[in-house]
C-alpha cells in the first residue's frame, strides 16, 4: 500500500533514479547485456566470415541477440531488491503500479541503450543496408517495449525461486514468442526494401501486456 501524499507520478520517478543510480555504480545489468552483446556478434561475423545474409535470417539473428541479452541482464530487477533488503520500503512507499512502471522504464532505457550499440555494430559487421531507418527504429522499440514490460512481470513473479535464471528464460520466451516472430518478420521486410505489416500487431501487444500488468501486478506484488 502506498503512503498517503505520496503520488504515482513521485513514486515512479524515485524507483527509477534509484535504479539509475544503483546500476551506474554497479553495472552489472549494463555490463552482462553489452558483454553477451558483443561476444555473439563477434562469434557470429567470425563464423560467417563476411558471407552476406539473407533479410530473413539476419532479422532472427538480431533478435535473438537482443532476446537473450535482455533475458541475461533483466532477470535481477528483483533480485537486487531482495538482496540488499530494500523489498519491504518499496512496499511501504509505492504502489504496485508504480512499481511496476518505474521498473519497466528502467528496463526499457537498458534495452534501448543496448540497441543503439548492437544495431550499427550489427550493420557493419554483416554488411546491411537499411533503406528506411524511421520504420526500423520504430520496429525495435515496440519490441523492446514489449520485452521491458513482459520481462517486469515474470521477474517479479520468479523472485523467490530457485534457479531464476533459469525459470525466468522458460516462461518468458512462451509470452514473447508472438512479439519475437512479429519483429522477426518486421525486421526482415524494412532490410528486404519493403514496408512491415505487422507493426499494428506489435503495438497492440504492447498495450494488452502494458493493461495486463497494470491490472495484475499489484497481486504479485504483494503476494
Amino acid at each position: 500500500m502506498a503512503v498517503p501524499g505520496l503520488r504515482f507520478d513521485q513514486a515512479l520517478q524515485a524507483i527509477l533514479i534509484k535504479d539509475l543510480r544503483c546500476e551506474f555504480r554497479s553495472r552489472y545489468a549494463t555490463g552482462t547485456l553489452v558483454m553477451f552483446a558483443l561476444t555473439t556478434l563477434a562469434s557470429v561475423s567470425m563464423a560467417t566470415a563476411g558471407t552476406g545474409l539473407t533479410p530473413e535470417f539476419a532479422a532472427a539473428l538480431l533478435w535473438v541477440v537482443l532476446f537473450f541479452c535482455a533475458m541475461a541482464g533483466l532477470a535481477r530487477v528483483f533480485v537486487q531488491e531482495q538482496e540488499i533488503g530494500t523489498l519491504l520500503g518499496l512496499r511501504l512507499y509505492a504502489s504496485g503500479q508504480a512499481v511496476f512502471c518505474g521498473k519497466s522504464l528502467f528496463n526499457l532505457l537498458l534495452l534501448l541503450g543496448l540497441a543503439v550499440l548492437v544495431v550499427p555494430l550489427f550493420v557493419v559487421f554483416f554488411n546491411l543496408e537499411i533503406g528506411n531507418w524511421l520504420l526500423f527504429s520504430l520496429t525495435l522499440v515496440l519490441g523492446c517495449i514489449g520485452m521491458a514490460v513482459v520481462a517486469t512481470i515474470m521477474a517479479v513473479m520468479v523472485m523467490a525461486a530457485q534457479s531464476k535464471q533459469a525459470i525466468f528464460t522458460v516462461i518468458t520466451f512462451p509470452i514473447l514468442l508472438p512479439q519475437f516472430l512479429s519483429g522477426v518478420q518486421a525486421v526482415s521486410q524494412v532490410l528486404a526494401g519493403n514496408e512491415p505489416d505487422g507493426l499494428v500487431f506489435m503495438a497492440g501487444y504492447d498495450i494488452a501486456v502494458i493493461a495486463a500488468g497494470l491490472l495484475l501486478f499489484d497481486y504479485l506484488w504483494n503476494d
